[in-house]
């Protein structure tokens, strides 16, 4: 009963919430086909050592990803008016272009300085796969904020893939993806 009363209420906050949070941290997409946004700001964690042997130190300039949901709710929107209603189909491979896009950016020089990117996410086995390293986020009121406020937009954008994963039991497993400066030029590049 409660979840059908929440249902509505996150449909319409969400949004509001959503746009608030890209003013403040000057989330903006890619470019307007993207599913990808990005948020340039500086690490304010502990230092990370990335597989490729990139230091992310406190303070070093970052790029932090958002899922469009802007470009979500527009797939969703077209793939209802032809009869087939759902969350888009083939995610990975949009990621894999938003993150084609980011590389060409970063190579053109858009974003000097960048140490690495990284998200919060729960599509973490699919960052896997596009080469992204996966690390656990310590169990802190702010992961359990961000994993709350990631399974209400999933649930507002109705991805099938949480109803499958997440139940009141096993809660929604949200872990960190970090991918170096260099390997997103060099899995994701433009090709020399």
């Amino acid at each position: 009963m409660a979840s059908l009363l929440l249902r509505p209420i996150i449909r319409v906050i969400l949004p509001i919430i959503n746009k608030v949070h890209a003013v403040v941290l000057g989330i903006k997409p890619l470019e307007g086909s993207s599913i990808i946004c990005v948020e340039v700001r500086r690490h304010r964690g502990c230092s990370i050592r990335l597989e490729d042997g990139c230091v992310v130190r406190r303070g070093d300039p970052v790029i932090k990803l958002h899922l469009n949901s802007d470009w979500i709710a527009k797939r969703w929107r077209s793939s209802s008016e032809s009869g087939m209603r759902g969350f888009p189909r083939g995610l990975i491979y949009y990621f894999r272009d938003g993150l084609q896009l980011l590389a060409a950016e970063v190579a053109g020089g858009k974003y000097n300085g960048i140490v690495a990117v990284y998200g919060w996410t729960a599509f973490h086995v699919q960052a896997g796969r596009l080469g992204f390293q996966v690390i656990d986020l310590p169990d802190t009121l702010r992961i359990k904020l961000a994993r709350l406020h990631i399974a209400a937009l999933m649930q507002s954008h109705h991805v099938p893939w949480l109803r499958r994963h997440a139940t009141f039991r096993s809660p929604l497993t949200v872990k960190a993806v970090w991918l170096s400066r260099a390997e997103l030029l060099r899995i994701h590049g433009p090709i020399p």
